[in-house]
């Protein structure tokens, strides 16, 4: 975290989300219902799904922040992802069922304008969304969690299926076209099924040890390659742990060096590693002659060749 006021926000952002969409979700469900605006019932879904994906935030960083224990001895930071699916799969099961009975008005062609009130409503909804997603996409950035990242994602998806609203509603009115309502709900279905399966996949890669993007391996590697005394970086190996990103090194070292002296240097490189680049969990770097010998063997070798006293 960058800031020390990034600890507040961590720990508040499960329950914000969840008072905020809880609010929000209830009052374009009413709003919805009475105004006759399926679009806003189903927006009233965008909402809903957040409130879920709050309840699992507060869960899953109070799960992920436990310490390493003898059955857990890489950390509890998978449980971010396990939830993740949960979100994942309820959208998309959620969705079908929706844009069933919606698909099946639209075919119907029975339709009616809504009440204006919903899109005062739907107006309101976007402002709010806005704000949301500003504040936790900060929060995303600062811990790197992936179901903080998750949420920040919903919630400018949020703001955008309610501009969809507003101008289903605008249409209905002003352009003569009541069926317009009805056709917003059907795509906004479409895209939570298209958003549940988006989240779905990238939970299902955490939870098989995806490593970190390219981008991040490069200023590893590039990080480790300027520190004195390191010759090569031979391999890079990372993985996803919740917030965390875990990382082996193997680094080449000069073969006259003791095992003392490429000790201290695979140090240097842990340390500079924590200090550079962000989100680091474990960082464990392994050192080797560029011979490529193993440096137990390498060091055994020439001490009774008398490289060493």
């Amino acid at each position: 975290m960058n800031y020390s006021k990034c600890v507040v926000c961590y720990r508040a952002v499960g329950w914000i989300g969840l008072a905020a969409n809880l609010a929000l979700s209830v009052l374009k469900l009413v709003v919805g219902v009475v105004s006759g605006s399926h679009a806003l019932v189903v927006d009233a879904l965008y909402s809903g799904k957040d409130v879920v994906t709050s309840l699992l935030i507060i869960l899953g960083l109070k799960l992920a922040r436990q310490p390493i224990d003898d059955e857990h001895q890489f950390g509890h930071g998978k449980a971010e992802f396990l939830f993740s699916v949960v979100i994942g799969l309820a959208l998309i099961i959620t969705t079908v069922l929706i844009l069933y009975f919606e698909a099946g008005k639209l075919i119907q062609g029975i339709h009616q304008a809504p009440h204006l009130i919903a899109l005062w409503t739907a107006i309101f909804a976007v402002g709010a969304n806005i704000l949301l997603t500003m504040y936790t996409r900060c929060v995303a950035f600062q811990i790197n969690s992936p179901m903080v990242a998750v949420l920040s994602k919903h919630q400018k998806s949020d703001a955008i299926a309610s501009v969809a609203v507003a101008c289903g509603i605008i249409g209905s009115h002003y352009l003569g076209m009541p069926w317009l309502d009805t056709l917003v709900a059907v795509g906004e279905c479409i895209d939570l099924g298209y958003m549940g399966g988006e989240v779905f996949v990238h939970a299902i890669r955490g939870l098989m040890d995806v490593s970190a993007p390219q981008e991040v391996v490069a200023m590893i590697r590039d990080r480790a390659a300027i520190i004195q005394g390191v010759q090569k970086v031979e391999v890079v190996q990372t993985r996803r742990v919740g917030q965390e990103i875990w990382v082996s090194v193997l680094i080449g070292v000069d073969p006259d060096l003791t095992i003392q002296e490429a000790r201290k240097i695979s140090v240097l490189v842990e340390r500079a590693l924590h200090e550079s680049i962000p989100h680091i969990g474990e960082a464990h770097v392994r050192f080797q002659s560029v011979s490529g010998s193993l440096p137990e063997l390498d060091y055994l070798l020439r001490k009774g060749l008398g490289a060493y006293p």
